[in-house]
């Protein structure tokens, strides 16, 4: 399940981001290397994107995750996509992040 929050993370992070799938309140097992991923970034207040990576993510039992290193400074958007049921289904996550600058205390 991806909740709908966004995650704050500083710029350099290494994120390894994970989200699952439920029905009925059961993880769902993703059929074998059917995880991608895509990451976009918000370029202004208007929505306008632009995408950073299109990739291949891992699954792990019924996790689907995808590490991604030395994050720079953004507003940005993970999808996480995985195909169920020998293909028969396709479901897709999104997980919404902010990167900032590391700050003194």
């Amino acid at each position: 399940m991806f909740p709908n929050k966004k995650h704050n993370y500083y710029a350099g992070d290494d994120v390894t981001f994970r989200g699952s799938f439920r029905i009925d309140n059961v993880a769902q097992t993703p059929d074998a290397d059917t995880c991608t991923v895509t990451i976009k970034k918000t370029v202004d207040e208007d929505t306008d994107t632009t995408i950073v990576t299109d990739a291949t993510g891992i699954i792990a039992g019924t996790q689907l995750q995808y590490k991604y290193s030395d994050i720079p400074i953004g507003q940005y958007a993970i999808f996480l996509t995985a195909k169920y049921n020998s293909g028969a289904d396709q479901r897709t996550g999104v997980i919404e992040f902010v990167v900032k600058n590391k700050e003194a205390d």
